[in-house]
C-alpha cells in the first residue's frame, strides 16, 4: 500500500493505493465529508471510463490522474474519489484539484521506484 497526504489551509487530501494482483485501486478522499463521488477505471490499452455518482464533479481529478497513470502503469486501475469541503470557494476548488493531481504524480513516482 502507498499512503500519501497533502495539506494546505483547511484542505486535507489523502491518497491510498492498493495492489490487487497486478492491478491497482486508488482512493482519494478528503475535506469535511469524504465520500464516493466518481470512479474512473482504465488500462494502458483500454479507454478510460468514468462513473459519476449523482452530481459529483471529482471526474476532473480522477480523469487527469488516469491519463497520467495509464502511461506508467501496465495493469488495470480504478480511481475512486470523493472530497467535500463545506462552503468551498473557487480558489479552494482549484487548489483541491491541483493538490489531488500532485498526489497522483507522487503516486506515479512511487510506482516508478517499484513500491507498487
Amino acid at each position: 500500500m502507498i499512503h500519501l497526504e497533502k495539506h494546505h489551509g483547511r484542505i486535507h487530501i489523502i491518497l491510498d493505493a492498493y495492489n490487487m494482483g497486478d492491478d491497482l485501486v486508488v482512493m482519494i478522499s478528503g475535506g469535511d465529508r469524504p465520500h464516493l463521488g466518481t470512479i474512473t477505471a482504465g488500462a494502458r490499452l483500454e479507454p478510460i471510463q468514468t462513473v459519476q455518482l449523482q452530481n459529483h464533479k471529482e471526474f476532473y481529478i480522477t480523469e487527469e490522474i488516469a491519463i497520467l497513470l495509464r502511461k506508467e502503469f501496465s495493469g488495470n486501475f480504478a480511481i475512486c474519489c470523493g472530497t467535500h469541503l463545506d462552503q468551498i470557494t473557487k480558489e479552494e476548488v482549484k487548489l483541491l484539484t491541483d493538490l489531488s493531481v500532485e498526489l497522483g504524480i507522487e503516486l506515479i513516482n512511487e510506482i516508478r521506484k517499484g513500491y507498487i
